[in-house]
């Protein structure tokens, strides 16, 4: 039986590799536990990435015994200080009883590491604790603190099985890969694969918009989990039309309710979701043309200024909660991931 935790710093992209490992070595035959031991409570939805895994993976343990910690930051941090021995026991204890009949054992860490010192300290202490082998993926970012990651990798030691860069833009990748093999190799640390920016997996669901919005869906309530990686907005002039919404695709297009040329015009075009701001009923054959398109009609209160600020505050809190993505992920995962080298480290 081999672990390996999965460390991360914000946003990197910690569950959709877990999904993806997972997957991969399933096809492979191999028996997956996956456990993520503690969630810290004022890390928002973030549980929900336990109940994707859950589906994903097919695994039968309850959410309770895949998470079994659920602690501030405050009483993380206390269990890995002042009462590290009683949090290691209690760790152990839960990660047996997933483990157990297992080949390999998958561990979500907690997110922020190198940026939150009880993150870093969680990965620290839960890695040896468990005796697990460690990844760490990194958030693509301008400022990226690499000589944090080499600090902790190197404390990390025998265990690091190397890093992986996420959501590097694609237009600079060969650049950014050459940067980071250089950088990192020559602190012996190992490059395990640089995956470029994806959009879609940036995007939200029509339904996480519906609920930012608080709106009413009026056609294809069924077509909800699609996903959308952009926003328009129905243009302030007279001849604004089916050119104009073709320039973007799997798009939101937030227009006036009062504008039924607009919205008839971007029904012509590819998009995921209409929404309507404002206090006029859409017109019946508004209507019509989204159901006979397939495409979610979305009703909100509120002008437009109030919407995109709603909608862009989805995108900000976008997670990888959709099955689209996951597919989407692995297919990548095995193009830009040296695979190979970290299960040859499990000894699968």
């Amino acid at each position: 039986m081999v672990s390996l935790y999965v460390a991360s710093t914000k946003g990197a992209g910690k569950t959709a590799l877990c999904a993806g490992l997972g997957k991969n070595l399933i096809d492979q035959g191999k028996k997956v536990a996956y456990f993520k031991p503690v969630h810290v409570t004022e890390s928002n939805g973030e549980n929900k990435d336990v109940v994707l895994i859950k589906e994903v993976l097919e695994l039968n343990e309850s959410l309770d015994v895949l998470c079994p910690l659920h602690l501030s930051k405050e009483e993380l941090r206390n269990g890995l200080t002042e009462g590290e021995a009683d949090f290691t026991q209690g760790l152990k204890k839960a990660y047996n009883k997933i483990a157990k009949g297992k080949d390999i054992a998958l561990i979500e860490g907690v997110s922020g590491i190198g940026e939150d010192k009880v993150a870093t300290l969680a990965c620290y202490n839960i890695a040896e604790a468990l005796d697990t082998k460690v990844i760490i993926i990194l958030r693509y970012l301008p400022f990226v603190d690499t000589d944090e990651m080499v600090k902790i990798a190197k404390k990390l030691g025998q265990r690091l099985l190397g890093i992986i860069v996420n959501f590097a833009p694609e237009s600079n990748l060969e650049a950014l890969r050459q940067y980071f093999v250089d950088h990192f190799n020559k602190a012996g640390i190992k490059v395990l694969g640089i995956i470029p920016e994806i959009r879609l997996l940036l995007g939200v669901t029509v339904k996480d918009i519906a609920s930012v919005l608080n709106g009413e869906i009026i056609t294809c309530g069924d077509k909800v989990d699609g996903i959308v990686e952009n926003i328009m907005l129905g243009a302030m002039t007279p001849d604004s039309g089916i050119d104009y919404f073709s320039r973007k695709g799997n798009k939101v297009t937030v227009i006036r309710s009062d504008r039924a040329d607009m919205q008839l015009a971007a029904l012509e075009t590819s998009m995921r979701c209409l929404v309507l701001t404002g206090s006029t009923k859409p017109l019946q054959a508004v209507i019509s043309q989204a159901e006979d398109k397939h495409i979610p009609l979305l009703v909100v209160d509120g002008d437009i200024s109030k919407a995109v600020t709603g909608i862009e505050k989805a995108l900000g809190r976008a997670s990888f909660n959709a099955p689209e993505k996951l597919k989407r992920f692995q297919n990548e995962l095995e193009k830009s991931i040296d695979l190979s080298a970290i299960f040859s480290e499990l000894g699968s």
